[in-house]
């Protein structure tokens, strides 16, 4: 049976124990001091690795922002002139409207004066007519005038001769 324990026995257990603990809390502080400084260590080797890394990547990022910006460029201008093209072919169609538009306008202008003219050319015609009926009007009334006056000229002859051989009796 086991033997009762007694308060020396108990005290020296107990140094024993907080001797063995002590030992162990100082290879405990040492062992955490050494993880703390390999931590460190590590972590300072790892922070400069990713220092590189960002480094090597700002460099990538810089020539990836550097071509994406003249991909960017090179698809504008692509863009710019595939716009410019459209626009002149839009511009080259909506003219071809326009130049129709003119044309018909033009046609049916002409077609319209063609009309005008043909009733400008009637009433010329008809003016024309109606100048050549007014000479002949006139002439005809010249030749009347002109018998009249031949017959005005006889009476006034007749009357002149009597007039002067009744002065020539007086």
């Amino acid at each position: 049976m086991p033997r009762p324990a007694d308060s020396s026995d108990l005290e020296r257990l107990g140094g024993d124990l907080r001797r063995e603990m002590s030992a162990m809390g100082a290879g405990l502080r040492q062992e955490i001091s050494a993880m703390g400084t390999g931590l460190r260590e590590e972590m300072s080797s790892t922070a400069a690795g990713l220092r590189q890394e960002m480094s090597a990547m700002g460099g990538d990022l810089r020539q990836e922002t550097h071509t994406m910006g003249e991909q960017i460029r090179t698809d504008l201008r692509q863009e710019i002139r595939a716009s410019a093209s459209e626009t002149r072919l839009q511009m080259e169609q909506f003219e071809s409207r326009i130049l129709a538009r003119v044309d018909a306008s033009a046609a049916e202008t002409r077609r319209y004066m063609g009309v005008v003219a043909e009733d400008l050319r009637s009433d010329i015609k008809a003016v024309a007519e109606g100048l050549g009926a007014l000479d002949e009007k006139v002439e005809r009334f010249r030749g009347e005038v002109r018998k009249d006056f031949s017959k005005v000229d006889r009476r006034l002859l007749h009357l002149e001769v009597r007039v002067i051989g009744r002065s020539d009796r007086a």
